[in-house]
């Protein structure tokens, strides 16, 4: 029997990747999957008793606001106000959403469009490319080079970005540029300078 959906034009060739390969692995009930946030034992009794009597609130029982629950965006501003040192206004740049993934995805659905051109850094995490060709964009590759390691143990910030290389991916049709920090996979934080 033939499906009667199918997956649309645009995702095909995107619907395979790492994650999917590990989940399949991880299926077995001897593997303990730690690679995407799911431990095999139950929270602590006291979370889930903390839990429950928030759960009982009568102003929580409702959905909350798109873009973040009140009380979680003020403080969120209020943290970041004291970081960032400027105040931030809690309804209007506070966007809290359900994992970094589906923000990214809906952030490159959002704003890039056919045609256009994004910079992603190699090595990257696995999901940047199928977004942004989904997107109908072009991903444009940069590699982050290691530097020479003399006699000392080699670390993540040995990775460096070539500000000239990096300047010649740009063009009229450079839409954006994804940068992850710390870097996913490798663990870089760029410095101010890079």
């Amino acid at each position: 029997m033939s499906l009667k959906f199918k997956n649309s034009k645009r995702i095909e060739g995107l619907d395979r990747n790492v994650w999917i390969e590990f989940t399949k692995l991880a299926a077995d009930p001897s593997v303990v999957n730690l690679g995407q946030g799911l431990p095999d034992i139950s929270p602590p009794s006291y979370v889930k008793e903390e839990l429950s009597k928030v759960a009982l609130i009568d102003s929580l029982n409702q959905y909350t606001r798109g873009f973040g629950h009140p009380p979680l965006v003020k403080a969120l501003s209020s943290l970041y106000e004291k970081f960032y040192q400027k105040e931030i206004n809690p309804n209007k740049e506070i966007l809290v959403t359900v994992g970094a993934y589906g923000s990214l995805f809906n952030a490159i659905q959002g704003l890039i469009d056919e045609g256009d051109e994004v910079i992603i850094m190699i090595p990257f995490y696995d999901c940047y490319e199928p977004m942004v060709r989904m997107a109908g964009a072009t991903p444009v590759f940069i590699p982050l080079r290691s530097k020479p390691v003399d006699g000392k143990k080699w670390s993540s910030s040995d990775w460096t970005l070539d500000p000239q290389e990096l300047e010649s991916k740009f063009n009229s049709k450079t839409k954006a540029i994804i940068l992850n920090t710390p870097h996913n996979p490798i663990g870089k934080v760029y410095t101010k300078e890079e």
